[in-house]
């Protein structure tokens, strides 16, 4: 008949350890740990403890063994160290605002022609393109950095990212200030040829050219759209004389994003706004009408470009709360 003896919890422990050890080092590991548990609970005992106490409130106070072991291997115990993890920070953030709208705004243009899914269906996809997007992102930049930390190691960030310099701090009034005379001008340019391009289309565009604006559509509808285009030129103007953006601005941008996106894709879903395209450009250069354009992957397209305009205008809202009270 044979009996088995039970490792001692110090033995075990010890074990645990210098079995993630490399060979050279392991041994040298293991005297030190098994010196330093023994030494601590002849103390303990000493102080009037029990044997068996003593050793198990000394692992204890030790932790978890795989910890340990990571420290004793110079392995850090975190996916991105706080050397990297900044820049890990800033490069996700610029991904994620270019390259998730690029995504979103391809898929919408595919289901543009030749779709024939509904609006919620092209929302629905667009939002799961853009989560699948940011996932990947973050998943394949945080491998990267990690790889590139345990490779590299911190000391060696400097000679993949510029060192910080008090010249990278933000200025928060940055936020509010003017635009320059270029990009103003060049923004109110921008709305001046969008007015003349929709009204010369509100009143027919006649042979040799593409309608793509129904004629049809009411002139109400025609005065509220052209009228909220005017709006963005005034408090885009306003704004530049002023130096720079306040709330009153700002909120006016807001409603005309809002409204400007209700109401052009209620009207295009609505069959006013647009005419049969396909049909429009067979009969302007004469060739087979063979495809079809989504109306709702347009209407898709319209919330997106002026949902950006109405987040823009909440930020600026923001920023200059934030700005009068970093002032007072």
């Amino acid at each position: 008949m044979t009996t088995s003896t039970r490792t001692s919890l110090t033995d075990r422990y010890v074990w645990t350890v210098t079995r993630q050890l490399s060979p050279e080092s392991g041994p040298d590991v293991a005297r030190e740990l098994r010196g330093s548990i023994e030494d601590t609970v002849e103390d303990r005992v000493a102080g009037g403890e029990a044997p068996e106490a003593a050793e198990l409130e000394t692992i204890l106070g030790l932790g978890d063994p795989d910890v340990l072991a990571r420290e004793y291997g110079g392995r850090p115990n975190h996916l991105i160290g706080p050397a990297y993890f900044p820049a890990w920070v800033r490069l996700v953030r610029l991904l994620l605002v270019v390259l998730v709208p690029i995504a979103v705004l391809g898929n919408v243009v595919a289901h543009s022609f030749g779709s024939d899914a509904d609006f919620g269906t092209i929302v629905g996809e667009a939002a799961q393109l853009a989560f699948q997007v940011g996932v990947h992102l973050v998943f394949w930049t945080a491998v990267i950095f990690a790889l590139v930390e345990r490779n590299v190691g911190p000391l060696g960030r400097d000679q993949l990212f510029a060192a910080w310099t008090p010249d990278a701090l933000a200025d928060p009034a940055d936020r509010t200030r003017r635009a320059s005379l270029t990009e103003m001008v060049f923004e109110v340019a921008w709305t001046v040829v969008i007015i003349a391009l929709s009204v010369w289309q509100w009143g027919g565009v006649g042979d040799g050219a593409v309608q793509v604006l129904d004629p049809g559509l009411a002139a109400g509808w025609q005065v509220l759209i052209v009228g909220l285009l005017v709006l963005d030129i005034i408090v885009t103007v306003a704004a530049w004389a002023r130096g720079g953006w306040n709330i009153p601005l700002a909120a006016a941008s807001l409603v005309s994003a809002v409204v400007s996106g209700a109401v052009l894709v209620w009207l295009l879903l609505d069959g006013r706004l647009v005419t049969d395209l396909p049909r429009e450009f067979g009969t302007a250069f004469g060739v087979d009408a063979d495809w079809t354009l989504s109306l709702p992957a347009v209407a898709v397209g319209i919330a997106i470009i002026c949902g950006w305009e109405a987040v823009t205008a909440l930020r600026r809202m923001r920023d200059t709360r934030d700005t009068r009270g970093g002032d007072q």
